[in-house]
């Protein structure tokens, strides 16, 4: 009985100490599990449909955008801040500011309606390429210039309200608003 009892003892005393050892091959302490929370941000995935994050990955502001500048020339204004509002809280809201005449500018556009977000160059092409032959002075009427802004964006005329600020190249600020 003494010898099963020292070998239960000695098996016993063996795996004790490998339990205790500093070997690295042994890891005696569980990592922590990290899991991933609700709030965090969620990751873009190629089926996302917004493109705030595509290709180019400029900010709102731009400085010496020499493109730019030149296209700059062609615009009738140096500022546009469009908002357009529809049902179901959906809305067009576009913000341009030419901030110098070497390429420096704000833009950006938010279009809620087809799920998509530009900025910096991107929002800059959008809008010169839709607005780029606009001619509109302090004398244009109201209706006239919802129309073509309506027209040139492919936006609907079944707004809840339309609300432009602009300013035109020679410093005179315009504001339109119309509620339906």
């Amino acid at each position: 009985m003494k010898i099963v009892y020292s070998t239960l003892l000695g098996a016993t005393l063996i795996f004790s100490l490998a339990a205790c050892s500093n070997d690295p091959s042994v890891d005696n302490n569980p990592k922590e599990q990290v899991v991933p929370t609700k709030s965090s941000k969620k990751e873009n995935t190629p089926d996302d449909k917004s493109i705030d994050n595509s290709g180019n990955k400029s900010v709102g502001n731009v400085a010496n955008d020499q493109d730019a500048a030149e296209k700059m020339k062609e615009l009738n204004f140096t500022k546009f801040d469009l908002e357009v509002q529809y049902d179901n809280d959906q809305d067009f809201d576009f913000e341009y500011e030419q901030r110098s005449d070497n390429g420096e500018y704000k833009a950006e556009m938010e279009d809620t309606i087809n799920d998509r977000k530009l900025k910096g160059m991107e929002a800059f092409n959008l809008i010169y390429t839709q607005l780029k032959d606009l001619d509109f002075s302090t004398n244009t009427p109201k209706e006239e210039v919802i129309q073509n802004i309506l027209q040139r964006l492919n936006l609907s005329d079944n707004y809840n309200s339309f609300d432009l600020e602009y300013t035109l190249k020679d410093g005179s600020k315009m504001e339109i608003k119309d509620n339906k």
